[in-house]
Protein backbone atom coordinates (compact mmCIF):
# COMPACT_ATOMS: atom_id res chain seq x y z
CA UNK A 1 0.00 0.00 0.00
CA UNK A 2 0.90 3.36 -0.80
CA UNK A 3 2.08 5.41 2.04
CA UNK A 4 -0.66 8.43 2.94
CA UNK A 5 0.23 11.72 0.27
CA UNK A 6 -0.90 14.36 1.01
CA UNK A 7 0.29 16.07 -1.92
CA UNK A 8 1.35 19.14 -2.87
CA UNK A 9 4.48 18.19 -1.19
CA UNK A 10 6.21 18.33 -4.60
CA UNK A 11 4.29 21.33 -6.42
CA UNK A 12 7.09 23.77 -5.38
CA UNK A 13 10.14 21.28 -5.71
CA UNK A 14 11.64 23.72 -8.99
CA UNK A 15 10.22 27.19 -8.98
CA UNK A 16 13.09 29.42 -7.28
CA UNK A 17 14.89 26.47 -6.49
CA UNK A 18 16.09 27.30 -10.66
CA UNK A 19 16.91 30.58 -10.18
CA UNK A 20 19.32 30.64 -7.98
CA UNK A 21 21.44 28.80 -10.22
CA UNK A 22 21.87 32.26 -11.78
CA UNK A 23 23.42 33.65 -8.33
CA UNK A 24 26.88 33.71 -7.24
CA UNK A 25 26.45 33.71 -3.74
CA UNK A 26 24.58 29.92 -2.89
CA UNK A 27 23.05 28.16 0.01
CA UNK A 28 24.26 25.40 1.06
CA UNK A 29 21.10 22.83 2.29
CA UNK A 30 21.19 21.45 6.09
CA UNK A 31 22.46 18.69 6.76
CA UNK A 32 22.10 18.81 10.26
CA UNK A 33 20.57 15.35 12.12
CA UNK A 34 18.62 14.87 15.31
CA UNK A 35 21.01 14.80 18.19
CA UNK A 36 20.80 11.27 19.51
CA UNK A 37 19.40 10.89 23.34
CA UNK A 38 20.37 8.58 25.81
CA UNK A 39 17.84 5.68 26.85
CA UNK A 40 15.03 7.12 27.89
CA UNK A 41 13.59 5.58 31.11
CA UNK A 42 10.09 3.71 30.78
CA UNK A 43 7.69 6.50 31.54
CA UNK A 44 9.53 8.81 28.91
CA UNK A 45 8.99 5.99 26.61
CA UNK A 46 5.49 5.74 27.19
CA UNK A 47 5.44 10.00 26.70
CA UNK A 48 7.48 8.90 23.15
CA UNK A 49 4.88 6.81 22.28
CA UNK A 50 1.44 8.64 23.41
CA UNK A 51 3.27 11.67 21.63
CA UNK A 52 3.96 9.90 18.00
CA UNK A 53 0.56 8.75 17.76
CA UNK A 54 -0.99 11.56 18.49
CA UNK A 55 0.68 13.27 16.10
CA UNK A 56 0.42 10.66 13.26
CA UNK A 57 -3.64 10.92 14.11
CA UNK A 58 -3.73 14.72 13.99
CA UNK A 59 -1.76 14.83 10.56
CA UNK A 60 -4.40 11.73 9.50
CA UNK A 61 -7.58 13.50 10.66
CA UNK A 62 -10.16 14.45 8.07
CA UNK A 63 -10.80 17.12 6.62
CA UNK A 64 -7.45 18.33 7.04
CA UNK A 65 -6.64 21.77 8.27
CA UNK A 66 -3.91 24.04 9.03
CA UNK A 67 -4.72 23.66 12.99
CA UNK A 68 -4.67 19.81 13.45
CA UNK A 69 -1.63 19.59 11.13
CA UNK A 70 0.47 21.98 13.34
CA UNK A 71 -0.85 19.93 16.34
CA UNK A 72 0.65 17.00 14.35
CA UNK A 73 4.30 18.87 13.90
CA UNK A 74 4.30 19.85 17.69
CA UNK A 75 3.49 16.23 18.82
CA UNK A 76 6.13 14.47 16.86
CA UNK A 77 8.72 17.32 18.22
CA UNK A 78 7.97 16.15 21.41
CA UNK A 79 8.34 12.52 20.55
CA UNK A 80 11.47 13.37 19.10
CA UNK A 81 12.87 15.59 21.75
CA UNK A 82 12.68 11.86 23.57
CA UNK A 83 13.60 9.79 21.04
CA UNK A 84 15.12 10.05 17.74
CA UNK A 85 15.65 6.26 16.52
CA UNK A 86 12.68 5.26 15.17
CA UNK A 87 12.73 5.61 11.21
CA UNK A 88 9.21 5.68 10.72
CA UNK A 89 8.11 8.08 13.36
CA UNK A 90 11.19 10.45 12.04
CA UNK A 91 9.57 10.03 8.09
CA UNK A 92 6.01 10.94 9.40
CA UNK A 93 7.09 13.71 11.01
CA UNK A 94 9.18 15.05 7.78
CA UNK A 95 5.77 14.84 5.97
CA UNK A 96 3.89 16.81 8.51
CA UNK A 97 6.66 19.53 8.06
CA UNK A 98 6.50 19.66 3.72
CA UNK A 99 2.74 19.63 4.19
CA UNK A 100 3.22 22.95 6.68
CA UNK A 101 6.13 24.06 4.03
CA UNK A 102 3.10 24.36 1.37
CA UNK A 103 0.33 25.11 3.52
CA UNK A 104 1.08 26.30 7.03
CA UNK A 105 1.53 29.96 8.21
CA UNK A 106 3.71 31.87 5.98
CA UNK A 107 5.87 33.23 8.72
CA UNK A 108 6.49 29.71 10.18
CA UNK A 109 6.87 27.63 6.77
CA UNK A 110 10.39 27.89 6.23
CA UNK A 111 11.10 27.09 9.73
CA UNK A 112 8.95 24.30 9.38
CA UNK A 113 10.55 22.95 6.89
CA UNK A 114 14.32 22.97 7.89
CA UNK A 115 12.69 21.29 10.86
CA UNK A 116 11.75 18.85 8.71
CA UNK A 117 15.07 18.17 7.35
CA UNK A 118 16.85 17.59 10.46
CA UNK A 119 14.01 14.79 10.78
CA UNK A 120 14.54 13.36 6.97
CA UNK A 121 18.60 13.47 7.31
CA UNK A 122 18.29 11.53 10.67
CA UNK A 123 15.97 9.06 8.63
CA UNK A 124 18.43 8.79 5.77
CA UNK A 125 20.94 8.00 7.83
CA UNK A 126 19.19 5.56 10.18
CA UNK A 127 18.11 3.76 6.49
CA UNK A 128 20.11 5.13 3.86
CA UNK A 129 18.25 3.11 1.43
CA UNK A 130 14.61 3.55 2.42
CA UNK A 131 12.17 5.33 -0.04
CA UNK A 132 10.31 7.54 2.70
CA UNK A 133 13.39 8.99 3.99
CA UNK A 134 15.18 9.60 0.41
CA UNK A 135 12.02 11.40 -1.38
CA UNK A 136 11.04 13.25 2.23
CA UNK A 137 14.84 14.53 2.05
CA UNK A 138 14.38 15.70 -1.78
CA UNK A 139 11.58 16.99 -0.69
CA UNK A 140 12.48 19.62 1.62
CA UNK A 141 14.94 20.68 0.27
CA UNK A 142 13.19 21.77 -2.94
CA UNK A 143 10.73 23.24 -0.37
CA UNK A 144 13.13 25.01 1.35
CA UNK A 145 14.50 26.68 -1.97
CA UNK A 146 11.21 27.63 -3.03
CA UNK A 147 10.90 29.77 0.25
CA UNK A 148 14.38 31.03 -0.21
CA UNK A 149 16.11 31.63 -3.51
CA UNK A 150 19.85 31.06 -2.36
CA UNK A 151 19.38 27.04 -1.62
CA UNK A 152 18.55 26.44 -5.01
CA UNK A 153 21.44 25.74 -6.69
CA UNK A 154 22.55 23.02 -4.36
CA UNK A 155 18.29 22.11 -3.87
CA UNK A 156 18.43 21.17 -7.13
CA UNK A 157 21.30 18.78 -6.89
CA UNK A 158 19.89 17.20 -4.14
CA UNK A 159 16.56 16.87 -5.60
CA UNK A 160 18.17 15.42 -8.84
CA UNK A 161 20.22 13.01 -6.90
CA UNK A 162 17.59 11.74 -4.24
CA UNK A 163 14.86 10.86 -7.14
CA UNK A 164 17.21 9.38 -9.51
CA UNK A 165 18.58 6.99 -6.68
CA UNK A 166 14.94 6.04 -6.15
CA UNK A 167 13.74 5.42 -9.82
CA UNK A 168 16.96 2.75 -10.13
CA UNK A 169 15.60 1.27 -6.87
CA UNK A 170 12.53 0.92 -9.21
CA UNK A 171 10.52 3.15 -6.47
CA UNK A 172 6.41 4.66 -7.32
CA UNK A 173 6.77 6.14 -3.66
CA UNK A 174 3.81 8.59 -3.33
CA UNK A 175 2.03 7.40 -6.97
CA UNK A 176 4.74 8.16 -8.95
CA UNK A 177 6.65 10.55 -7.02
CA UNK A 178 10.09 10.03 -7.95
CA UNK A 179 9.24 10.72 -11.74
CA UNK A 180 6.94 12.73 -11.05
CA UNK A 181 9.30 15.47 -8.82
CA UNK A 182 11.98 15.03 -11.73
CA UNK A 183 9.86 15.61 -14.30
CA UNK A 184 8.90 18.78 -12.86
CA UNK A 185 12.46 19.73 -12.42
CA UNK A 186 12.91 19.18 -15.75
CA UNK A 187 10.33 20.86 -16.88
CA UNK A 188 10.64 24.30 -15.06
CA UNK A 189 14.42 24.49 -14.83
CA UNK A 190 15.97 26.70 -17.01
CA UNK A 191 18.58 24.85 -19.60
CA UNK A 192 22.21 24.30 -19.72
CA UNK A 193 24.48 25.96 -19.00
CA UNK A 194 22.23 27.67 -16.15
CA UNK A 195 20.97 24.61 -14.93
CA UNK A 196 18.93 21.08 -15.53
CA UNK A 197 16.02 21.66 -17.84
CA UNK A 198 15.30 19.63 -20.35
CA UNK A 199 11.75 18.81 -21.85
CA UNK A 200 12.69 15.56 -23.58
CA UNK A 201 13.34 13.74 -20.05
CA UNK A 202 10.39 16.47 -18.77
CA UNK A 203 8.20 13.96 -20.90
CA UNK A 204 9.76 10.73 -20.02
CA UNK A 205 9.67 10.94 -16.54
CA UNK A 206 5.93 12.53 -16.59
CA UNK A 207 4.59 9.71 -19.34
CA UNK A 208 6.38 7.06 -16.11
CA UNK A 209 4.04 8.25 -13.21
CA UNK A 210 1.11 8.54 -15.49
CA UNK A 211 1.59 5.04 -16.33
CA UNK A 212 2.37 4.23 -12.78
CA UNK A 213 -0.64 6.05 -11.27
CA UNK A 214 -3.24 7.61 -13.71
CA UNK A 215 -5.84 8.42 -10.72
CA UNK A 216 -3.07 10.36 -8.84
CA UNK A 217 -4.42 13.35 -9.89
CA UNK A 218 -1.09 15.64 -9.35
CA UNK A 219 -0.08 13.04 -12.33
CA UNK A 220 -2.28 15.04 -14.75
CA UNK A 221 -2.31 18.37 -13.89
CA UNK A 222 1.50 18.06 -14.18
CA UNK A 223 1.23 16.60 -17.86
CA UNK A 224 -1.36 19.17 -18.77
CA UNK A 225 1.27 21.54 -17.32
CA UNK A 226 3.81 20.11 -19.57
CA UNK A 227 1.21 19.53 -22.55
CA UNK A 228 0.76 22.95 -22.80
CA UNK A 229 4.50 24.24 -22.26
CA UNK A 230 5.83 21.97 -25.27
CA UNK A 231 2.36 23.10 -27.56
CA UNK A 232 3.77 26.68 -26.98
CA UNK A 233 7.56 25.78 -27.77
CA UNK A 234 6.27 23.24 -30.97
CA UNK A 235 3.09 25.30 -32.12
CA UNK A 236 1.27 22.31 -31.52
CA UNK A 237 -2.16 22.67 -31.33
CA UNK A 238 -2.92 19.02 -30.56
CA UNK A 239 -0.98 19.24 -27.46
CA UNK A 240 -2.69 22.41 -26.46
CA UNK A 241 -6.33 20.84 -26.86
CA UNK A 242 -4.93 17.22 -24.50
CA UNK A 243 -3.63 19.50 -21.81
CA UNK A 244 -7.95 21.00 -21.99
CA UNK A 245 -9.13 18.03 -22.44
CA UNK A 246 -7.22 16.42 -19.52
CA UNK A 247 -7.49 19.89 -16.91
CA UNK A 248 -11.92 19.18 -17.72
CA UNK A 249 -11.65 15.74 -17.25
CA UNK A 250 -9.84 15.44 -13.97
CA UNK A 251 -10.66 18.87 -12.21
CA UNK A 252 -12.58 21.80 -14.12
CA UNK A 253 -15.76 19.14 -14.30
CA UNK A 254 -18.85 19.83 -12.56
CA UNK A 255 -18.36 16.61 -10.99
CA UNK A 256 -14.59 16.21 -10.78
CA UNK A 257 -13.74 15.15 -7.23
CA UNK A 258 -10.80 13.89 -5.98
CA UNK A 259 -9.54 10.35 -6.13
CA UNK A 260 -11.61 7.89 -3.90
CA UNK A 261 -9.84 6.86 -0.05
CA UNK A 262 -6.31 8.51 -1.02
CA UNK A 263 -6.79 11.73 1.75
CA UNK A 264 -6.59 14.28 -1.31
CA UNK A 265 -9.77 16.90 -0.51
CA UNK A 266 -7.83 19.45 0.95
CA UNK A 267 -5.26 19.18 -1.84
CA UNK A 268 -7.65 18.18 -4.35
CA UNK A 269 -9.31 22.27 -4.20
CA UNK A 270 -5.59 23.58 -4.46
CA UNK A 271 -5.23 21.45 -7.94
CA UNK A 272 -8.19 22.97 -9.17
CA UNK A 273 -6.97 26.40 -8.40
CA UNK A 274 -3.79 25.51 -10.15
CA UNK A 275 -6.01 23.89 -12.96
CA UNK A 276 -7.59 27.18 -13.74
CA UNK A 277 -4.34 29.23 -13.58
CA UNK A 278 -2.87 26.91 -16.55
CA UNK A 279 -6.35 27.52 -18.32
CA UNK A 280 -6.06 30.97 -17.80
CA UNK A 281 -2.15 31.26 -19.12
CA UNK A 282 -2.19 29.38 -21.84
CA UNK A 283 -5.69 30.17 -23.38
Amino acid sequence: MQPFATNREFRWIISMALVAALFVACSRVPWRSVPQKTDPTAQANRKYEQFAREGRGAFLKEPRENETVEISAQKYKEAIAIRADEYAVLWEAARTCVWLGNYGPEAKRKDYVKQGLEYANTAVQLKPDDEAGLFYHGALAGKLADLDFTYGADATKIIEGRMQQLIEKKSTFLYGGPDRVLAILYMRAPGPPLSVGDYDKALKHMQRAVEIESHWLENQLYMAELELRLSKKNDNPAQEESAHKRLQEYFLKPDAKPPMAMGSDYEFKEWQKDALKLMEKYK
